[in-house]
C-alpha cells in the first residue's frame, strides 16, 4: 500500500511540475525561516543559562543616583558587595566587576617592545570563577586572581602577544606606569551567549583606586552579583535591603556635607534590586549592562510570531494550491471511488502526499537555513544557535514536526477533495463552487494581511533607524577625526595640537578629557547659592571645543586662549540652567562648587544649547564644561583631540597624523577614530534586528508571492474556455486582463485594510519605548499598499496576459 501511495504521489509530482516545485519551494523556504528564527531566539534566550550555579546568581542593581528622574541602574558602588557578604545570611558570596576602561598593554621581548590599546579589559574579586565558570585552558581558577597584578587573559591574545597559548608566568605591562602583570590563567573561545566578555581579567586591587573608594557609596563604577544560599528566597532578600542605603550610604554622604534626603530629591528611595543573572540580558534594556550588551525580551516575541506567521503562509500556499488542484485530480478521486477505494484510503493518500512534501521541503529548508544563516551571520553579524546536526534527538525532533506539519497542511485539501461524487465527476459536472472560492479567497487575503503587515512594520523600523542617523544631536559628528589617547604625547601636546592646526585640511581641533558622544563621566556638583547638590555630567575641554564640535552659544562666552581666570569658571548646558534655577537674566555670574577636590568655587560665563551626550535612548541630561587645565589631577590625564576636517578623502591626512605622531611617541601605537562611525556603531543591535526583519519580511512576501502565483495559474486554466468565449464576442486584452486582475486587487486592497490599523498599533508600541521617537506617517500605508498591489500585479499579471493572448479556437474546437 505504501508503495502504492508513492508511486501516486510521484507521478502527480511529474504531471504537475511547476505547482509541485512552486509547493515545495514555498514550504523549503518557510521551513528554512521558520528554523533560522527558531535558531536566532534559542540563542537569544540562552545567555548565561550555562554556569554551574546559574539558578543562584542574581545582578544587585539600584537606584539611578545620577539622573535626576531617579530610575534603576546596574553600576553599583565597592562597598555594597562587603556589606551584603558580612549582613545578609541569604548570600553565600558577593563578587565585584569594575571596568576599568581602555588602556595601553606592553610586551618587552628580545629588548622589542611589543604595545596595543586594549578595550575589553575587567578587573574581578579572587572569586570570579566560583560565579562565572569559564573555562580555563591553564591556570587554576580557586587561585587565578588571588593577590595583586595578576591577569586572565583569553585565548586569542596570548596568539596575539607571545604566538601560542601556553604562557603562565609570563609577564605583561599595563598603562603608562608599565605595572608588571603575571598571567595566572588562559581562558579558551568564551561562549557568545554570555552577558559579557573579555579578553584581559585582572585581579581587583591591581586597580589602585578600589582601596582608596571601598567606603565610596557614589562611586558606581563595579557590578556587583550575589551568590544565594540554597533555597534562599529571592524577594525576600530584597525586601531587606530597603534599609541598606539608609543605614550605610546616609552617613557617609552626611559626612561628606551631602544632605541624604536632598540628595535622593525627585528620585524616590535609594533602593536595591536582585536580578536573576539569566535575565540580564533580555531583561535590561532600560537598566543596561556596563559590562556588556543587552536586547530586550520583546524581540523574541516578535521574531517568533514572523517565524509562526511565515509558516502560516508557507502552509496556506499549499492548501490553496492543493485545493484549487482539486479539479485537475477529480476525475482520478471519481475512477478509483467506482473502483471500490474508500473515502478513508483517498484521506491518506493526500495526507501522505502532503507528510512527502514536507519531507521534501524540510530536507530543502535544512541546507537553506544553514546558507542564510552563514550569510546574515556575515552581513549582519547576528549570531545563531549552534545546531547539532549529528544529534539523533534534534534529528528526530524535526522529522516529527515535519510529520505533523504535513498532516496540518493536507487535512483540508484531502478531506475536501475525497467528498466529491463520483457521478457528478464521471459527467463533468465538477465546478469548484462559491465555498472553496471564498476559502481560497479568505487565505489570500490571510497572506497579504501578514505580508503588508511585516512590510509596513520595516519600513517603520528603517524610519526609526534613520531618524537616529539623522537627527540633529546639538553638535555635528560629520567629519570629525578623534585622534585617541592623545596624553601619550605628553609635553609635545601643545606642539602637535598646533601643527594640527597648521595642516590645510582641518578646518578646527580641540584637545578634551574624552569626545563628546562616548558617554560621560557624572559626580556631585551643587549652586553655591542655594547649597542644592545633584550629580551632573561633566567635561574637561580647551577654548576651541565649541568651534570644533558646532555647538550652540545661547548665553555669555566659551573659554578664551590664554585667560588664566577661565580654569576657574564653567560653562554650563540649558539642563543645569534649570536644574539649578537660574534665569537668562541672573545664570551669567553664578557659582558652581564641586566636592570632589578642593578647587573651590567656580563661575558660570556662558550656556550652550542643550545636546545630545549620551544615546538617543535616554533624555538630555545636565552638563557643565570645564576649562582642560581645571583641577589638575582631577577627572584623570586622559586626552583626545577632535579634529574637524573639510570633505575629502581623509587617508592622506590620517597619514599625516600617523607619521607626526610617531615622531612625538614612541612607545604607544597611534590610534584614532571616526566619530559618526562611532555614533553608529551605538545603534548596532537595532540595526542587526531591524535587518533580520528585513530579510523575514522579504521572505514572507515571496512565499506570497509564490502562492499567488500557483493560484493564478489554476484559476485562469480553470477559466481559459470562459476566456476563449469572451475573445470571440469582441473582448481585447486589456478587458480581459482587468476582468482577471482586478479580482485578486480586491483581495489585496481587503488585506492592507486589515493590515494597516494592525501595524499601526505594533510600531506604535514599539516606538514608544525610544525617548526620540517618528511619528506615524499615513503616506507610509499607501507606499506600502502599493508596492503589494504592484507585485501582485506582476505576479497575477503574467498568467492573466497569456491566457488573454490564447487562440480561442485552441480552447472551444471541443465544444
Amino acid at each position: 500500500m505504501f508503495r502504492n501511495i508513492l508511486k501516486i504521489a510521484y507521478r502527480n509530482f511529474v504531471k504537475t511540475t511547476l505547482y509541485s516545485l512552486l509547493n515545495v519551494i514555498g514550504l523549503a523556504v518557510g521551513i528554512a525561516s521558520c528554523l533560522l528564527i527558531s535558531s536566532y531566539v534559542l540563542h537569544e534566550t540562552s545567555y548565561d543559562t550555562f554556569y554551574k550555579d546559574t539558578d543562584r546568581i542574581y545582578r544587585v542593581n539600584m537606584t539611578n543616583i545620577w539622573m535626576p528622574e531617579g530610575g534603576v541602574m546596574s553600576s553599583t558602588v565597592p562597598p555594597l558587595a562587603l556589606v551584603l557578604s558580612a549582613d545578609y545570611p541569604e548570600i553565600e558570596s558577593a563578587l565585584r566587576i569594575n571596568t576599568m576602561g581602555s588602556n595601553i598593554f606592553r610586551l618587552e621581548n628580545d629588548r622589542k617592545m611589543t604595545s596595543y590599546y586594549e578595550e575589553d579589559i575587567l578587573a574581578a574579586d579572587s572569586n570570579f570563577f566560583s560565579f562565572f565558570d569559564f573555562e580555563l585552558l591553564y591556570g587554576d581558577p580557586a587561585s587565578a586572581l588571588v593577590g595583586k597584578n595578576k591577569i586572565v587573559i583569553s585565548e586569542d591574545v596570548a596568539i596575539k602577544y607571545f604566538g601560542k597559548t601556553d604562557v603562565i608566568g609570563e609577564e605583561m605591562l599595563m598603562g603608562e606606569e608599565r605595572t608588571p602583570l603575571t598571567i595566572t590563567g588562559i581562558t579558551a573561545t568564551q561562549p557568545t551567549n554570555a552577558h559579557f566578555n573579555f579578553d584581559f581579567l585582572v585581579s581587583i586591587y591591581t586597580n589602585e583606586r578600589i582601596k582608596h573608594v571601598e567606603n565610596n557609596w557614589i562611586w558606581t563604577q563595579v557590578v556587583t552579583y550575589v551568590k544565594l544560599v540554597p533555597d534562599a528566597k529571592p524577594e525576600q532578600l530584597e525586601a531587606k535591603l530597603k534599609d541598606l542605603a539608609p543605614t550605610h550610604a546616609a552617613p557617609v554622604l552626611e559626612r561628606w556635607g551631602i544632605s541624604y534626603d536632598e540628595f535622593l530629591a525627585d528620585k524616590g528611595d535609594w533602593l536595591f534590586y536582585v536580578q536573576p543573572v539569566k535575565d540580564i540580558y533580555l531583561n535590561s534594556a532600560a537598566i543596561g549592562n556596563r559590562i556588556g550588551p543587552v536586547s530586550d525580551a520583546k524581540y523574541m516575541y516578535i521574531f517568533s510570531f514572523t517565524a509562526v506567521f511565515i509558516l502560516i503562509l508557507a502552509v496556506i500556499n499549499f492548501i490553496n494550491l492543493a485545493t484549487a488542484r482539486a479539479t485537475v485530480r477529480a476525475k482520478e478521486i471519481g475512477i478509483r471511488k467506482v473502483l471500490g477505494s474508500v473515502r478513508s484510503q483517498l484521506i491518506l493518500q493526500f495526507i501522505s502526499e502532503s507528510i512527502i512534501n514536507c519531507l521534501i521541503a524540510g530536507l530543502l529548508a535544512l541546507g537553506l537555513s544553514e546558507f542564510l544563516k552563514i550569510a546574515i551571520e556575515n552581513y549582519l553579524g547576528s549570531t545563531f544557535h549552534t545546531t547539532e546536526w549529528t544529534n539523533v534527538s534534534t534529528l528526530l525532533i524535526i522529522f516529527m514536526a515535519l510529520i505533523v506539519l504535513g498532516v496540518m497542511a493536507g487535512l483540508y485539501p484531502a478531506f475536501s477533495i475525497s467528498a466529491y461524487k463520483p457521478v457528478n465527476v464521471l459527467k463533468g459536472q465538477l465546478r469548484s463552487g462559491n465555498k472553496a472560492k471564498w476559502f481560497r479567497n479568505a487565505l489570500v487575503v490571510l497572506q497579504f494581511s501578514i505580508s503588508s503587515t511585516l512590510m509596513i512594520c520595516t519600513f517603520i523600523v528603517y524610519q526609526q533607524l534613520q531618524f537616529f542617523t539623522e537627527k540633529d544631536l546639538g553638535y555635528d559628528r560629520e567629519n570629525v577625526i578623534v585622534l585617541n589617547w592623545a596624553d601619550k604625547l605628553g609635553t609635545h601636546l601643545d606642539k602637535f595640537h598646533h601643527e594640527i592646526l597648521n595642516h590645510p585640511q582641518v578646518i578646527n581641533a580641540s584637545v578634551s578629557m574624552d569626545v563628546i558622544g562616548r558617554g560621560s563621566y557624572e559626580d556631585i556638583f551643587g549652586d553655591v547659592a542655594s547649597g542644592y547638590e545633584q550629580p551632573i555630567a561633566m567635561m574637561k575641554a580647551d577654548e576651541r571645543q565649541l568651534e570644533t564640535m558646532k555647538i550652540d552659544l545661547v548665553h555669555g562666552r566659551f573659554f578664551k586662549e590664554g585667560n588664566k581666570a577661565d580654569e576657574r569658571s564653567v560653562v554650563i548646558n540649558e539642563s543645569t540652567m534649570e536644574l539649578f534655577g537660574y534665569t537668562e537674566e541672573n545664570v551669567l555670574g553664578q557659582e558652581i562648587y564641586y566636592g570632589g577636590d578642593d578647587m573651590g568655587k567656580a563661575k558660570v560665563i556662558g550656556v550652550v544649547k542643550d545636546f545630545n551626550f549620551y544615546t538617543l535612548h535616554a533624555p538630555i541630561a545636565p552638563y557643565i564644561f570645564y576649562h582642560i587645565n581645571a583641577g589638575s589631577g582631577v577627572w584623570g590625564n586622559a586626552r583626545v583631540i577632535s579634529i574637524r576636517t573639510r570633505e575629502g578623502n581623509p587617508a592622506e591626512f590620517i597619514q599625516f597624523l600617523e607619521n607626526k605622531w610617531n615622531a612625538y611617541v614612541d612607545n604607544a601605537p597611534f590610534d584614532f577614530s571616526f566619530l559618526d562611525q562611532e555614533y553608529e556603531n551605538q545603534y548596532r543591535q537595532e540595526q542587526q534586528l531591524g535587518g533580520l526583519f528585513a530579510v523575514f519580511t522579504v521572505i514572507a512576501i515571496l512565499i506570497a508571492c509564490l502562492g499567488l502565483f500557483g493560484l493564478a495559474s489554476y484559476v485562469t486554466n480553470e477559466r481559459v474556455k470562459e476566456i476563449g468565449i469572451r475573445k470571440v464576442l469582441g473582448a481585447s486584452v486589456m478587458d480581459i486582463l482587468s476582468q482577471f486582475s482586478g479580482g485578486f486587487g480586491k483581495l489585496i486592497l481587503i488585506s492592507l485594510i486589515i493590515a494597516a490599523p494592525i501595524a499601526w498599533y505594533a510600531m506604535d508600541n514599539w516606538l514608544s519605548q525610544f525617548i526620540y521617537r517618528i511619528d506615524i506617517q499615513w503616506w507610509v500605508f499607501v507606499v506600502i499598499g502599493g508596492i503589494v498591489l504592484i507585485i501582485s500585479s506582476f505576479t497575477v499579471g503574467y498568467h492573466s496576459i497569456k491566457a488573454s493572448l490564447t487562440n480561442p479556437t485552441d480552447v472551444l474546437t471541443d465544444e
